[in-house]
């Protein structure tokens, strides 16, 4: 079999192409300082002929947050989207964020509980915080009537997680008691003694960043 010099001429023609393509992406997108349909096309190209979705994704995080590239916000969704499914707890945090916010798409209040649940019951603590704090607010912006039993639920799973500021709010709730959660002074101090611990572990020994209750 013979191949001819068009052939490989072509070849190396169009590969000079997609690299110029490639370059003029880059270039334009600047670290997502500069045209958002560039950075839009060089997520696509991360993602289509890469397969690197990982960067992909952060590249359309970036446009979508930095720029509101409306295309961008709805292929991040689509990526947390397959990422949530297959069992990546990060990936259903920000799912959930996407659909409580409206980014790439309209917003769903329940499609957004959910999928921030599904990480909350992975161990991830700070989506368990979020869910507290929704239901601990007295005028959710999500439209859910205040209820601190269930807000106390998801903290205590947060601060299990050791997540600080979930272990903070718990010590606050039991210092002063709230609707269906009595005054509990043991439970005010174990909680406060677990926010300074975990405060000052996250600050190499030293408490600050997190007023501990």
């Amino acid at each position: 079999m013979f191949y001819s010099d068009k052939s490989v001429a072509e070849t190396k023609r169009l590969n000079d192409d997609l690299e110029k393509r490639l370059y003029e992406f880059v270039s334009n997108c600047d670290d997502g300082k500069g045209d958002a349909s560039a950075c839009h096309s060089y997520g696509e190209w991360l993602a289509v002929v890469d397969k690197k979705y990982g960067e992909a994704a952060a590249v359309y995080k970036k446009n979508c947050d930095t720029k509101n590239y409306a295309a961008s916000c709805f292929n991040y969704g689509r990526l947390l989207k397959k990422a949530c499914n297959g069992g990546h707890i990060h990936g259903c945090h920000h799912l959930g964020l996407m659909y409580l916010n409206a980014l790439g798409g309209e917003k769903d209040i329940s499609k957004g509980i959910k999928a921030i649940d599904k990480a909350c019951a992975a161990g991830e603590g700070g989506s368990c915080f979020r869910l507290g704090s929704m239901y601990l607010t007295s005028q959710s912006k999500y439209g859910l009537s205040r209820d601190v039993v269930k807000a106390k639920a998801y903290l205590e799973l947060s601060c299990d997680a050791n997540y600080a500021p979930a272990c903070h709010n718990l010590a606050v709730m039991y210092k002063t008691g709230d609707a269906g959660v009595p005054k509990d002074d043991d439970l005010f101090h174990k909680y406060s003694l677990k926010t300074k611990a975990l405060a000052e572990q996250n600050s190499g020994g030293v408490a600050g960043g997190l007023k501990v209750a």
